[in-house]
């Protein structure tokens, strides 16, 4: 049998694939190097295939020949199906016969599909590449063959969020759709609709691409608005082309009863959630631990469930599709769905009993990476109309779930979705308007604030004339500190507070719904009574010390920071906001971050350092923007940042300060901090050098700095061989970073050295 320097079979596409370069790459890379086994997993119309094929074709060269078999629907015998497409006489022994036609061989073999016959595929594949030294091979499955030789590559989805016109998924859409329809482009006023398109696919490319077929029946902005209904909506045009249905049935039939069950609920989550989360779920149906445990490893297998790193964490999600037909084939949704927010408020309830701990770095982490399934739960439980638990999701743990990661206004949203669902009892009416009052007066919106004050109260009444005393001092407490936040009277807010502190005691400090030692602090600030705020400041520091609270120690902290600002007093500033920033460094509050830099942009201002400032002022624009929040004029938490910008505008002039701006605001959250504590980014790789054709002119000093930095000299020895202080020279090394959008000292030192003419 002649099988060198051939080819059997390795399809053809018509059209271009979009994307995929550093999966080939690496499938190539792997196999020219010692690896042998390739196997390709992902899920449902991820494009396996479609990779392998371009993997193996760019390995032609590589190999005297290419083989493909397409295992799918020819049943469990693998090595018949390679025998097959091999032209080998199969005889007795199947796949001794293989073996014997291609033990001397140089060659790639692609299986691919292999979904139906894992073990066997798997078994098949040992044998050859054990007794074919120069074979290697490429598998393709949704579930991968349990060979332990193979490098397992992982096929996700297009990136699907932040997305632009040159984005693979867009690309991919935009090419597919002008396939059927010549006329049709992705310009500015279809861009929108093909972004949401491309969001709602969660880009997967079978979706994509069957998305923009249906552009041959409607519109982009009626295909947008009709895409959540991706089973139904996006059949293909041509009959014999493969259906998104299809393809999520397939994988559907070969789950066992158990993991089906597991997955329909699943499909109740909504995307971004952690193994914790979705193992609670599937105890629904399993009953236990370990075989919930058990059920989910076989879906997250089988690419059913879909891995993906967030920010350093792992989190999972049931793509749209599959989501979608798990809900369908759900046999008692609504358990599923109760058992969810059962779920949700655990871990709420979790959250705001452990806060006063060390334990607020994971919280805070958590619930970051909740959010979605937070507000999944409130809406699911308004739908059932279960008002009471709707309000109860909603309140337990605001302040770790919504407040301090910037979403005070959407949490007050989602108290209106529960309150419309129905009437709450007493107890949780008082809880959720009291907390939607306090957000209304803290975010300028007074006249709500009283509506929803006079709501809280009126439940009150009702809850105080039960019998239950526990739960009327519960709701007293927070409908009165509900009223300080919402009274713009400093001193009658501030009676209220000490009469609040005396009667909670102890469990002021513990008692997260409220936050009223640190509010009492705020309004003896607010009132100029600096030595009782800062004793109360320094109580909270103390209290935190002692359990090992990082988040109340660095908020009392900058809380002081801005007392000492709004006093003049720079140098305490300083010291407090520095010393908050390295608390809060990896705690994973973007917000108290962003608070900490405008203050500390603030004394550079004063200290007539205008590029450190307007560095500073980008990058906690940069901590807003990240959480999605809207910054809060609430003195004293937020000192005056528009006037700490104009001047700093004003002495850097328009371009500088946008420069240095721009700057800042491309800082990641830890170089962000590093920069404050430090003066420079030290970045791991050379960005950003400015070429000579558009470097901005440094002045002679900044030159002479520059220079001396190149030569590897220290600030300090700078300092000493210019008779100038460390402190000049910090500023003169800023003012070039800024200057030539560069990152660090490494960087500058590189770029004078290339405009330094050799000789």
């Amino acid at each position: 049998m002649q099988t060198s320097s051939s080819t059997h079979g390795l399809p053809v596409r018509l059209d271009a694939m979009v994307g995929r370069r550093e999966e080939v790459s690496l499938i190539r890379r792997l196999l020219q190097t010692s690896t042998r086994l390739v196997t390709i997993t992902g899920t449902a119309g991820v494009g396996k295939s479609r990779v392998a094929i371009a993997a193996a074709d760019s390995l032609r060269r590589s190999v005297a020949g290419v083989w493909y078999v397409d295992v799918r629907g020819r049943g469990p015998d693998v090595a018949l199906a390679i025998a097959q497409e091999l032209r080998v006489d199969p005889r007795d022994d199947t796949l001794g016969a293989v073996i014997a036609a291609i033990a001397d061989e140089d060659a790639l073999l692609l299986v691919d599909d292999a979904d139906e016959a894992v073990p066997e595929t798997s078994a098949v594949i040992d044998a050859l590449l054990l007794a074919c030294p120069g074979v290697r091979a490429i598998v393709t499955s949704r579930e991968p063959p349990s060979s332990a030789a193979q490098a397992l590559v992982a096929v996700g989805p297009f990136a699907h969020r932040d997305l632009t016109a040159s984005s693979d998924a867009v690309r991919l859409f935009a090419e597919r759709a002008a396939a059927g329809d010549a006329l049709f482009s992705v310009d500015d006023s279809t861009l929108p609709d093909v972004i949401a398109i491309c969001e709602a696919t969660s880009g997967v490319p079978l979706a994509i691409e069957l998305a923009a077929a249906q552009l041959q029946f409607m519109d982009v902005r009626t295909l947008a608005r009709r895409i959540s209904d991706q089973l139904d909506t996006l059949e293909p045009a041509a009959a014999e082309s493969r259906s998104l249905r299809t393809a999520v049935e397939d994988s559907w039939e070969r789950c066992t009863d158990a993991e089906r069950r597991v997955w329909s609920d699943l499909s109740v989550l909504a995307p971004g959630w952690d193994l914790d989360l979705g193992e609670a779920m599937a105890r629904l149906s399993t009953g236990t631990r370990r075989d919930a445990s058990a059920a989910l490893k076989q879906l997250i297998r089988r690419s059913v469930v879909h891995r993906r790193r967030v920010e350093g964490d792992v989190r999972y999600e049931l793509l749209p599709a599959l989501r979608e037909f798990g809900a369908e084939r759900a046999v008692h949704p609504h358990d599923a769905q109760r058992h969810f927010v059962s779920c949700m408020l655990l871990r709420l309830h979790d959250a705001e009993d452990a806060w006063f701990g060390n334990r607020q770095r994971e919280i805070l982490r958590r619930l970051r990476g909740d959010i979605a399934n937070i507000r999944r739960a409130v809406s699911t439980t308004a739908a059932l109309g279960d008002t009471d638990r709707a309000v109860e999701v909603a309140v337990t743990g605001w302040r770790q779930a919504w407040i301090l990661h910037g979403s005070g206004d959407e949490v007050s949203t989602w108290l209106g979705t529960a309150f419309a669902s129905g009437r709450p009892s007493p107890f949780w009416a008082a809880q959720g308007h009291a907390l939607r009052a306090a957000v209304f007066g803290q975010t300028g919106k007074p006249g709500l604030a009283r509506r929803e004050l006079a709501l809280a109260g009126a439940a009150l009444e009702e809850v105080a004339a039960g019998a239950d005393r526990e739960a009327a001092r519960e709701c007293a407490v927070i409908v009165r500190s509900a009223a300080e936040a919402v009274d713009t009277d400093d001193r009658r807010a501030l009676d209220l507070l000490r009469t609040l502190m005396d009667e909670l005691g102890e469990d002021a400090y513990r008692f997260g719904r409220t936050n009223t030692p640190q509010r009492l602090a705020a309004r003896l600030h607010a009132l100029g009574l600096r030595a009782e705020g800062t004793r109360v400041d320094d109580d909270i520091t103390e209290r935190a010390l002692v359990v090992g609270d990082r988040f109340e120690r660095s908020f009392a902290l900058t809380a002081r920071a801005s007392a000492c600002a709004v006093a003049g007093e720079y140098e305490t500033t300083e010291a407090d906001a520095r010393e908050a920033l390295v608390v809060k460094r990896g705690l994973g509050n973007g917000l108290g971050v962003a608070q900490s830099l405008e203050l500390l942009a603030d004394v550079a201002r004063e200290r007539a350092d205008p590029a450190r400032g307007a560095t500073l002022l980008g990058a906690a624009a940069a901590r807003w923007r990240d959480a999605g929040a809207i910054r809060a004029d609430y003195p004293p938490y937020f000192h005056d940042r528009a006037t700490t910008e104009r001047a700093l505008r004003r002495r850097l002039g328009p371009e500088a300060f946008d420069r240095a701006f721009a700057y800042g605001a491309a800082l990641s959250e830890e170089e962000s901090i590093d920069f404050a504590l430090h003066g420079v980014v030290e970045s791991r790789t050379r960005t950003g050098i400015p070429s000579a054709a558009r470097t901005p002119e440094l002045t002679p000093r900044e030159a002479q700095v520059a220079s001396l930095v190149a030569d590897g000299a220290s600030n300090k020895a700078i300092a000493r061989q210019l008779f100038v202080s460390i402190r000049t020279v910090e500023t003169h090394v800023q003012n070039a970073l800024v200057k030539l959008g560069l990152r660090s000292r490494t960087e500058l030192a590189i770029w004078h050295r290339e405009q330094t003419p050799r000789t």
